[in-house]
């Protein structure tokens, strides 16, 4: 089967995001694409083809995305998904699943800091509420398209300002 392209997955689409303090290398991009296209193409639960599709973004995310409204996920075909990026994280010496590293944008590209390190950035000025983070809790690719990339006054970690 062939995976189907990113962009034309439905707003209601779940999705899953992973992501990467450091940029990927072109050659770690290739493959996570490589074996990400690979996974969404052939992705099944309880034996029916999951619409799935898969994205790199920015450099330092993995977005999978499904359409699941005809179908329910079984929890083994979820775990499917998380073997397949473990095992990039394990083949490619990458940390995929740390959900203690937020990135923002700063000095025109992408920077990561660690969730006990916002508050502090934020009282000391480097980080305030128009800098532009990514909330990498949203669920859907409608949301993904429209709040993914947000000041962080709209997120979660409004919180900390």
């Amino acid at each position: 089967m062939t995976a189907i392209p990113f962009a034309t997955m439905p707003a209601h689409a779940r999705v899953w995001i992973y992501k990467s303090a450091t940029a990927f290398t072109p050659e770690q991009s290739a493959e996570i694409r490589r074996r990400g296209e690979a996974f969404t193409g052939s992705w099944v639960s309880h034996g029916d083809t999951v619409a799935a599709a898969f994205a790199l973004l920015h450099d330092h995310f993995l977005v999978i995305a499904a359409d699941l409204a005809d179908m329910v996920i079984c929890g083994g075909s979820v775990d499917k998904s998380v073997q397949m990026i473990k095992g990039l994280e394990r083949d490619l010496g990458l940390n995929l699943t740390d959900r203690m590293v937020v990135l923002h944008e700063a000095d025109g590209g992408i920077r990561a800091c660690r969730m006990n390190e916002l508050e502090a950035l934020i009282k000391t000025g480097v980080i305030n509420g128009d800098t532009i983070v990514f909330d990498d809790l949203v669920a859907t690719k409608g949301d993904l398209d429209t709040r993914f990339r947000t000041a962080l006054r709209n997120t979660w970690m409004s919180r900390y300002l």
